[in-house]
């Protein structure tokens, strides 16, 4: 029988917290990027806005922030998907190991029982 803990076996991080938080990041290419708002409709996560319009030329999209430094960003892959100037890339992807660790297996839950 395990020891562990509910607690030991589940990482629940401080959302408010950058350094706990590994939220995906976007690189839109401002040349390429024609504006067209495709990757802003198929985010799943919302969590791509426009950003402020600068000049005469409509404004790029960006990571929505849901606290500082913290975006709602999962690095899907939607949006690149989507995209049909080639203008976004994914600059850091989402982490989810660090939320959820495995629960620990007895030897004897061998396939098809394994969980």
């Amino acid at each position: 029988m395990s020891t562990l803990s509910l607690h030991d076996r589940i990482f629940v991080p401080d959302y408010s917290d950058p350094g706990e938080v590994a939220a995906g990041l976007l690189a839109f290419d401002p040349e390429k990027c024609s504006r067209c708002g495709t990757c802003t409709r198929i985010c799943p996560a919302r969590s791509i806005r426009f950003g402020k319009k600068q000049g005469k030329q409509k404004p790029l999209p960006e990571l929505m922030d849901l606290l500082p430094g913290i975006s709602a960003c999962v690095a899907c892959g939607d949006c690149l998907a989507a995209c049909p100037e080639d203008a976004i890339s994914i600059t850091r992807g989402f982490r989810a190991s660090g939320y959820y660790q495995k629960i620990t297996q007895k030897p004897e839950m061998t396939f098809p029982k394994r969980y």
